[in-house]
């Protein structure tokens, strides 16, 4: 059998699996699927609206509209194109190098080449369907507001494909690089040495703007200069992301041009050469990589190999005096649990450089706010900003939420047995993740927002309003997350990812959403006389409707954190869960 035939054959086997289970799922589980579609469709509809409300008003705009809105696109799709690489590249190394299914798969008559090109392929598959979802109403929009036809999408999607693999490609590569010939102190030394460069270059543009802006002056001209300027790494000829979007741009236009088909070109050709190279690379890199990756991992076990039986009376002497703060407060045995899972955060990549990611991005974000806030002049303006400040941090939090806390009950997985012979009650534990997650959520959120109120100057009053709302949205949040995360359990699976793509995933991520919306506009509307006199009130229940919104959004975070723990905890106390190790 041809290493064709091999590849055939997994994606024939998959396919049925796919198609099995969405069958099941539409005949079976009724609500999941209605709820699936209506979000779909809602949120298609919406953001549709939405970007094209937001590309009349640039393209309103005189003499830079049509500029602004290429340099969007083109800023667009870089985004995207860094996104779908660290997706790609967190879940291949999950599905390669951590998962049970590889190593069964390296077992069977199959080429090591296969089983590489389909993980890898099955990686893309997982995560661009979600950037497919998210580029579909803005390049609809985008075609009609420039009036363009039919071809347009046609040319679009066809397009779309050789930059998805160029994009998994170039991740699949560095991938399979880092594993194979970087070790673990040199990932961490390049990684310090990236942040102090960004960090040093970040100042760098913070002081040489405060600089032209102290010579210069404020004006329209110098920030749409500046604005340009800061995108201007999104239009760099050797980045793929420019390619598609100059492409999109070209396809775009009521007339074509002798140059629009050198990208499409340049899309064509390298997507071809990133599939060769892959090819090779998994022929000859990839065995030995997976080969050094469970020789470190083994390693690392014999390092934390048990005690023999005559180093245990020294070992006891020396940490018998030793009782930790944790310990203290909440019990050996709870004190136990958080240290599992403290460490097992710590050692699984994939997680905490995603965290680092978001919140350093926000933080980044947060500081920047300054420049803005020297051009608030109306209360109303910055009270606006400060709520949509809000709304960023909410969303994000959401995010992290459903991606990280959702999963962590399900990735117990067959070693939930073990947990349910403890000492402790499964219960307890779950309120044991909550109150880890919510602790460690809220604190990396509140310094944001604390620092987003010094950067507006808010004043101590309202940044502390803000911050104890931020507080209510992370204690929902994860009583949702966790809640959920024990109603809709997958305990066969070890990839949270994929956990985090069924029926509770998606219902979390809606329920988080409507949620922040809800609450927003609740303390939205309890300073709602801000925006009408555009006045600064005294004090938080100042209007004639303060107290009652604030009373509607603690009742409403109140029913959101105990409704989904009760539920949960009813079922851990029948033993569904159990019954299905």
């Amino acid at each position: 059998m041809s290493e064709l035939e091999q590849f055939r054959l997994l994606l024939r086997i998959h396919t049925r699996i796919l198609r099995t289970r969405m069958v099941k799922m539409a005949t079976t589980s009724r609500l999941m699927t209605l709820t699936l579609a209506g979000f779909l469709i809602t949120y298609s509809v919406t953001a549709y609206f939405l970007f094209r409300r937001g590309l009349i008003y640039f393209g309103q705009l005189p003499a830079a509209g049509g500029l602004l809105i290429d340099r969007m696109m083109h800023v667009v799709f870089f985004c995207f194109l860094l996104m779908l690489m660290f997706s790609v590249a967190v879940t291949g190394y999950i599905a390669l190098y951590r998962s049970r299914d590889t190593r069964w798969l390296l077992s069977l008559p199959i080429s090591h080449r296969v089983v590489f090109l389909w993980k890898i392929f099955e990686a893309t598959a997982f995560s661009c369907w979600g950037l497919l979802f998210i580029s579909a109403p803005l390049l609809v929009s985008f075609a009609e507001i420039r009036e363009a036809g039919a071809g347009f999408y046609v040319r679009t999607i066809a397009g779309l494909f050789p930059f998805l693999i160029i994009s998994s490609a170039l991740s699949a590569i560095l991938l399979l690089t880092v594993v194979r010939w970087v070790t673990r102190k040199q990932l961490i030394a390049f990684g310090i040495l990236a942040v102090v460069l960004f960090l040093v270059g970040i100042t760098r543009t913070i002081i040489h703007e405060r600089e032209i802006t102290e010579r210069l002056g404020f004006s329209a001209a110098l920030t749409f200069q500046q604005v340009i300027r800061h995108t201007d790494l999104t239009v760099n000829p050797i980045i793929p992301s420019t390619w598609y979007a100059s492409s999109i741009i070209d396809w775009s236009r009521p007339y074509r041009i002798a140059g629009s088909l050198l990208h499409p070109s340049l899309l064509i050709s390298w997507s071809l050469m990133g599939v060769m190279t892959l090819g090779w690379l998994a022929k000859h890199w990839f065995y030995r990589s997976w080969n050094h990756s469970v020789q470190n991992a083994a390693i690392a076990a014999l390092r934390r190999q048990p005690p023999t039986l005559a180093e245990l009376p020294a070992l006891v002497h020396r940490h018998r005096p030793r009782t930790s703060l944790l310990s203290r407060v909440s019990g050996r045995s709870l004190a136990a649990v958080t240290r599992k899972d403290l460490i097992s955060f710590r050692r699984e990549p994939a997680q905490w450089i995603q965290f680092l990611i978001v919140f350093g991005l926000l933080a980044i974000y947060a500081t920047g706010l300054r420049r803005l806030n020297e051009h608030l002049d109306q209360p109303r303006d910055l009270y606006l900003v400060a709520y949509l400040n809000l709304a960023v941090c909410a969303l994000a939090l959401s995010t992290l939420t459903t991606r990280f806390i959702f999963p962590q009950f399900s990735l117990e997985g067959r070693r939930l047995w073990v947990l349910a012979m403890s000492p402790l009650k499964l219960q307890t534990i779950v309120l044991q993740k909550f109150f880890l997650s919510t602790l460690f959520t809220s604190l990396a959120v509140s310094i944001i927002i604390l620092i987003s109120g010094n950067t507006l100057n808010l004043g101590a009053s309202d940044t502390l309003f803000f911050t104890l709302a931020i507080l209510m949205i992370s204690i929902g949040l994860n009583a949702t997350a966790v809640g959920l995360g024990v109603l809709f359990p997958n305990l066969e699976e070890t990839n949270a990812a994929k956990i985090v793509s069924g029926f509770g995933g998606t219902l979390c991520l809606v329920i988080s959403f409507v949620y922040i919306v809800t609450f927003l506009l609740l303390l939205a509307w309890s300073r709602i006389e801000t925006f009408r006199a555009n006045q600064v009130p005294e004090h938080w229940l100042d209007g004639r409707h303060a107290a009652e919104a604030l009373g509607i959004a603690v009742a409403l975070t109140a029913f959101l954190t105990t409704i989904p723990l009760i539920f949960a905890m009813k079922r851990l106390k029948r033993l569904e869960i159990l019954g299905n190790l």
